[in-house]
């Protein structure tokens, strides 16, 4: 009797939705922003595992210019944890750069932050984004 209750609760759950849950939706995010003239853009795909790529183009308006990615799941950091472009810089071509942000945990990678830095490293503006939209840093 037992048993067969077990089996019709379990069966009922599956049919309801307390199953595993499902793996998300691929999504394709395209992200902007600059500092001053300095612009960054590009789209970020995140797939239906646990995987996020990058890619995009860096324009230097002044002095030089590149930009760096970072995947997050809470406090779990991708691998690889940082992806950069090459150096962009003024009056220079305007590189593409790009690349995959793995994070082996349910949901993948969930955030990604993509910051502007200048030939001193100082960090000069940037977005976070998710599935859902991209948002500017406070910097």
């Amino acid at each position: 009797m037992r048993k067969l209750l077990m089996v019709m609760v379990v069966a009922l759950m599956a049919a309801i939705g307390f199953a595993a849950p499902a793996q998300a939706a691929p999504v394709s995010m395209p992200y902007g922003f600059a500092y001053g003239n300095s612009t960054a853009t590009g789209t970020i795909n995140f797939s239906d595992g646990y995987t996020a790529s990058v890619s995009g183009v860096v324009h230097a308006a002044s002095g030089r210019r590149q930009v760096c990615a970072t995947g997050f799941n809470g406090d779990v950091v991708s691998d690889p944890p940082v992806l950069c472009s090459p150096w962009a810089y003024a009056g220079g071509q305007n590189p593409s750069w790009g690349g995959p942000l793995q994070i082996a945990r349910p949901g993948g990678v969930l955030e990604v932050y993509i910051l502007m830095y200048d030939e001193n490293d100082t960090r000069l503006a940037g977005v976070v984004c998710t599935r859902r939209g991209c948002s500017r840093l406070q910097i």
